[in-house]
């Protein structure tokens, strides 16, 4: 299907947004009145925790990219699924480097 969203660049922004959303979420309804964003993000790292927040947060990406494909934006699914590797890649740096 011709459309003008299914482009390789939107699915890659998509995919690279949406995880910063979620985490952000998930600092509002966790971590809100505590500490700051910057602080949340230390803590994790301080953790070991980063790369687990790294994975909740890149669960959105899965139900965008099963949208992309039901309504056959194939090239979108395909930067969806670039990013979210770009996502493990990093994921992997922190488990394994820091």
């Amino acid at each position: 299907m011709n459309c003008k969203c299914n482009k390789l660049y939107i699915g890659l922004i998509i995919g690279l947004v949406l995880p910063i959303l979620m985490s952000g979420i998930l600092y509002h309804f966790l971590y809100y009145g505590e500490l700051d964003f910057i602080s949340f993000i230390h803590q994790m790292v301080v953790m070991g925790s980063i790369g687990k927040l790294l994975a909740i947060s890149v669960l959105p990406n899965l139900i965008m990219f099963l949208i992309a494909i039901n309504l056959e934006r194939l090239l979108a699914a395909r930067g969806i699924v670039t990013a979210t590797l770009v996502y493990a890649m990093i994921m992997l740096v922190f488990k394994f480097l820091i």
